[in-house]
């Protein structure tokens, strides 16, 4: 082992501790309450109309929170803004906040935006810190019956950490369930068991899920999760929905095809209820 792998190993082990530390002391200040409308967490402004318009569209109480939506300084081009065509990250961030306006409106939904920085804003800066979350999204959601919080399939950074984040929930007596997450969990397209296509030889899906979920001691089996295929008037408002965001869904569409705009892909979601340790 070479001097820049023993490096690599003490920076992992040290920001391991920090995160046990940090778990360890940590404490919601939201209050589980039966009667309260359930809290949709959505990392950023797409997230929620992507993978949980069925919860979108229905008719229960849902308050939906993007919790990174903050904006960088003027001047500044991230490198995810860049692939989108934007040419200042702090203009980007308004256009895209406009976007899922118009979007959360097809819905009858208002979101509400904390000003926590997306992880390609954060280079150099400190991974916001569980707390910092709690207390932000409590002083605009006191109460919550459930939450909805994204699976991290795909390894995204803001979408672990609001897993992270919705872990510790369960953990103080609040029901979580978890969403797959588009266009990530699609990469090699639904399992079988989603979409009811024959199983390929050749391609496990459930390998993919598992790379991110196998190690969730709350996670139920992948295939106990709650599969959703939305009827065809509903998937067709989804698209209208996911259309609003003009600035990202080319850049998120693998090779540029528009391959999620085919009802097969977008028309189906899934959720898994998580069992507390």
């Amino acid at each position: 082992m070479g001097p820049l792998d023993a490096a690599r190993r003490v920076y992992r082990a040290v920001g391991a501790l920090r995160q046990r530390r940090e778990l360890s002391r940590f404490q919601t200040a939201l209050r589980f309450d039966a009667g309260a409308p359930a809290l949709l967490l959505s990392p950023h402004w797409d997230d929620a109309v992507l993978d949980c318009w069925s919860l979108l569209s229905g008719e229960e109480p849902l308050a939906v929170a993007n919790l990174f939506a903050g904006s960088p300084p003027a001047g500044r081009l991230a490198g995810w803004d860049a692939i989108t065509g934007a040419r200042d990250s702090a203009e980007r961030t308004r256009e895209r906040l406009a976007e899922d306006a118009r979007a959360m409106a097809l819905a009858g939904r208002r979101p509400v935006n904390l000003p926590l920085l997306d992880s390609q804003y954060r280079l150099g800066r400190p991974v916001p810190r569980l707390a910092e979350i709690d207390g932000l999204l409590s002083r605009e959601v006191s109460a919550v019956s459930r939450i909805y919080a994204p699976a991290a399939i795909g390894g995204h950074a803001d979408h672990e950490l609001t897993r992270r984040y919705a872990l510790q929930l369960l953990a103080a007596g609040i029901p979580v369930e978890l969403y797959a997450e588009l266009p990530y969990c699609v990469r090699h397209g639904w399992p079988h068991w989603v979409d009811g296509r024959p199983p390929h030889p050749n391609r496990d899906v459930d390998a993919y899920w598992s790379h991110f979920l196998g190690g969730l001691a709350e996670m139920p089996a992948l295939r106990d999760g709650k599969v959703l295929r939305l009827a065809d008037d509903t998937a067709a408002a989804k698209l209208a929905a996911m259309r609003c965001y003009e600035s990202q869904l080319p850049a998120l569409d693998y090779a540029g095809r528009e391959l999620l705009a085919d009802p097969e892909l977008h028309g189906y979601e899934v959720r898994w209820e998580l069992r507390r340790r």
